[in-house]
């Protein structure tokens, strides 16, 4: 594993010029998510030109870069129901390095900065991983878990954002 010796993980907002090097890290690391289908990951690995589109209709892609290489992202919306994240990827090199926890706080930052009562997501369902970081940053389930795509059971989850949290 690699870390963030000597320096804090800062999470940044990524702009156009960078789509070509996420869409890269999209590429290498979807292809060991083995616990989804293999078309959703497919999916997931967005060309460029798809992420350059999201970012024009409203999305926000934050992550960090290490060695001035991006390293790990998300993406976020702002809806009615508060600010939406989502496309959370790290790589493989900086797997247990607190990036995904960064990221979490920051996600929390940004939607109370920018006025949201929640932040929410969907997990995969019986994603270890996953649930023990809802449980660490106090999201709670929010409704029944979906087929999110076909064989794909998500849970949505919520957090409040409160000024005491």
């Amino acid at each position: 594993m690699v870390g963030f010796p000597e320096e804090e993980i800062r999470i940044v907002e990524f702009d156009e010029d960078d789509a070509p090097e996420i869409s890269e890290l999209l590429k290498q690391t979807w292809v060991f998510a083995i616990e989804y289908p293999e078309e959703w990951r497919k999916k997931r690995m967005y060309t460029p030109d798809q992420i350059i589109e999201d970012m024009r209709t409203g999305y926000h892609y934050f992550g960090a870069r290490l060695e001035r290489k991006i390293v790990g992202f998300y993406k976020a919306i702002i809806t009615e129901k508060g600010l939406f994240g989502e496309h959370q990827t790290v790589s493989t090199v900086c797997r247990s390095s607190g990036l995904a926890s960064a990221m979490y706080i920051q996600f929390a930052n940004y939607g109370r900065e920018h006025g949201c009562i929640r932040n929410y997501c969907n997990i995969l369902a019986g994603q270890k991983v996953g649930e023990r970081l809802m449980e660490r940053f106090n999201f709670k389930k929010w409704g029944e878990p979906y087929e999110q795509y076909e064989g794909m059971m998500v849970q949505t989850y919520e957090r409040f954002l409160t000024d005491d949290e």
